[in-house]
């Protein structure tokens, strides 16, 4: 049976005995390899990757373990939603530990450095205001972005030392019968992960452009990740306001692209979150230099 897919150009299959199918084409830039290398360092960290049943490199096919459908952003309501957040936090909180335990088995993973970001960034020129807005951005503009992302990347002197999932947000995390509470949660669609910042993945839960919190659920689970973690509230702050900017505008890029490459219009609902998050965010001191670049292209969408 095929399964609903998510924005890549993935599929997948439930077959009999909870086994899955995956079928990540590698000429459409897909990589099962990088799925179970992924998959190996979480089953050493102790969490809840997929077992992988077989796989075939060449040909971009994966059978692994099926989580069943306990997804959290379909399984939670009021009664549990904290709960299952802070479930998904004590993981993000376990991974930045073992990630530092086990430096070595990271060793072989892309950093995810300024340019990486910056790469993602320059979607949100190129599909939203070239392609979308129909306006040019001269190479001036351009350079002026780069110099603006690069010195607030700067002010939040990110350590790059943990595995960042990338994709870390409650409709790609499965709730597991486990007596263990780290296993309960289910992870899926890591194949993009890198050694980064450990706030990445906390900015992508928290400001999640398809199931936004409100103000009061940020902040209880803001306190609890700094109750459980003790680290300073006003750099993690910082760090969630530029990786969130930072995210958002690359997502205003893909979903774009999704729209007017792919012919995938349904993530243009999200749209009015994202531009939401990226206002909100560009409010941090962090960002002024940003605000006042993109209120000189006047977008209505961005205007605070």
């Amino acid at each position: 049976v095929a399964i609903k897919s998510d924005a890549s150009f993935r599929k997948y299959y439930r077959l009999e005995n909870n086994i899955l199918a995956m079928d990540a084409a590698p000429e459409k830039g897909e990589s099962v390899s990088k799925f179970s290398e992924i998959a190996r360092i979480l089953h050493s960290f102790n969490l809840s990757a997929p077992k992988i049943i077989d796989v075939n490199n060449k040909e971009g096919f994966i059978l692994l373990e099926d989580f069943g459908d306990k997804i959290f952003s379909t399984y939670m309501n009021k009664e549990n939603k904290m709960n299952l957040y802070k479930k998904a936090i004590d993981v993000l909180i376990d991974i930045k530990i073992k990630s530092n335990q086990n430096k070595s088995s990271l060793s072989k993973l892309t950093t995810y450095n300024f340019e990486e970001l910056y790469r993602e960034s320059i979607l949100f020129i190129e599909w939203f205001i070239e392609q979308k807005l129909r306006m040019q951005i001269s190479n001036k503009k351009r350079e002026e972005f780069y110099q603006i992302l690069q010195q607030a990347f700067l002010n939040i002197k990110s350590q790059n030392d943990t595995l960042v999932l990338r994709d870390y947000h409650v409709d790609n995390l499965i709730l597991k019968d486990h007596k263990e509470p780290l296993k309960q949660v289910g992870l899926i669609d890591f194949q993009d992960a890198l050694l980064g910042s450990s706030f990445y993945d906390l900015a992508s839960l928290l400001e999640d452009v398809r199931m936004p919190l409100n103000e009061n659920e940020k902040e209880e689970l803001l306190k609890y990740y700094i109750n459980m973690t003790n680290e300073n509230y006003e750099m993690v702050l910082r760090e969630i306001n530029f990786f969130s900017l930072q995210r958002n505008l690359k997502i205003l890029g893909i979903f774009n692209r999704l729209s007017i490459r792919d012919g995938k219009a349904r993530y243009l609902e999200y749209l009015p979150a994202t531009f939401n998050f990226i206002k909100s965010n560009l409010k941090s001191s962090l960002f002024f230099d940003m605000k006042k670049w993109i209120e000189e292209l006047q977008i209505k969408e961005l205007q605070t």
